[in-house]
């Protein structure tokens, strides 16, 4: 057996950060894109049009997501926000005068001014290459803007430093449909049974164990959105849990036992052994129950493991 009771702590309920950090994120790059593709825009226009986007929507938005993400215990989503917040507060303060920056880059020359820019574009093309890994068991949604959003850093770096235009102008297409899938990202979100006419689809990538099959009776309900669905992505921190958890049969509670804050653990000698188990997946576990007791799912569906004893002490 293993008890949900709280021992000691509070757990309150956050809504999802994620549609506010990437409608940040992706109004930002669709205007800074179209002046860096010259797309509706002449060539070399001045892009400081971008600046009240970056500062305050793309950057302190993402920050407050990031923020909020670091309060839902989901470290993924907090570190991307908050990083890509950042970001775009650095590239204001780039077209600030206040600054200095822009200053001091067009004294040194055309070739250093754009090698620097081509040295911080790199850097980024570093950061989204790890986000991109880290995102490689999330979803579709947010790997595919990920892998986009390195090669519009990755272009925009050759671009910069080997002085090619054609090569900045292909960047700033490729920053576009980032920003389309960013928007199709919010739109995921957002859009669901409960406020729009259907779900849009965003399926997750390599799941070998659904750990949400168990909350099926209360995926639909506006509860399960608003509480418990941000509760288990959080636990779940952009990432699936291993093959050796998996949701079979409901198993009726004992009689001594049969209260709300209980799950019952049957054997499933099928999975992994328990030497496979680590504590990241206890929590996927824990998440998972929490929020199936929580639904009022926890006497429909229970989780199988095949050694009890390894959840004893978590």
């Amino acid at each position: 057996m293993y008890s949900m009771v709280p021992q000691g702590h509070s757990w309150r309920p956050f809504s999802n950060p994620a549609p506010l950090g990437n409608s940040g994120f992706a109004v930002a790059t669709f205007v800074s894109s179209l002046h860096t593709g010259a797309i509706g825009i002449a060539s070399g226009a001045p892009p400081n049009i971008v600046v009240g986007l970056a500062l305050f929507y793309g950057g302190i938005a993402q920050v407050i997501a990031g923020a909020w993400s670091f309060a839902s215990n989901s470290a993924f989503g907090a570190i991307v926000f908050t990083s890509y917040g950042c970001y775009w507060m650095s590239y204001a303060a780039i077209l600030i005068p206040g600054f200095g920056i822009s200053d001091a880059l067009s004294t040194v020359g055309d070739t250093v001014r754009a090698q620097s820019l081509g040295i911080f574009y790199l850097v980024w093309s570093i950061q989204t290459f790890i986000f991109l890994l880290g995102s490689s068991r999330s979803n579709w949604g947010t790997f595919i803007l990920l892998l986009f959003l390195f090669i519009e850093n990755i272009l925009t770096c050759i671009g910069y430093w080997s002085q090619n235009v054609s090569v900045i102008h292909a960047s700033g297409y490729m920053g576009m449909f980032t920003s389309f899938v960013a928007w199709y990202n919010v739109a995921a979100d957002m859009l669901t049974k409960v406020t729009f006419y259907c779900d849009l689809p965003n399926p997750e990538i390599g799941v070998r164990a659904m750990g949400l099959e168990a909350l099926k009776p209360a995926m639909h309900t506006p509860l399960f959105h608003d509480v418990f669905q941000p509760h288990i992505t959080s636990k779940l921190d952009g990432r699936t849990p291993g093959n050796h958890f998996d949701f079979v049969s409901p198993i009726p509670h004992p009689a001594h036992n049969n209260d709300s804050n209980t799950v019952t653990f049957a054997p499933n000698t099928n999975n992994a052994p328990s030497s496979n188990i680590n504590n990241y997946d206890r929590e996927i576990v824990t998440a998972t129950q929490e929020a199936s007791i929580l639904g009022g799912c926890a006497r429909s569906q229970s989780i199988s493991h095949h050694d009890v004893t390894t959840f004893n002490n978590v």
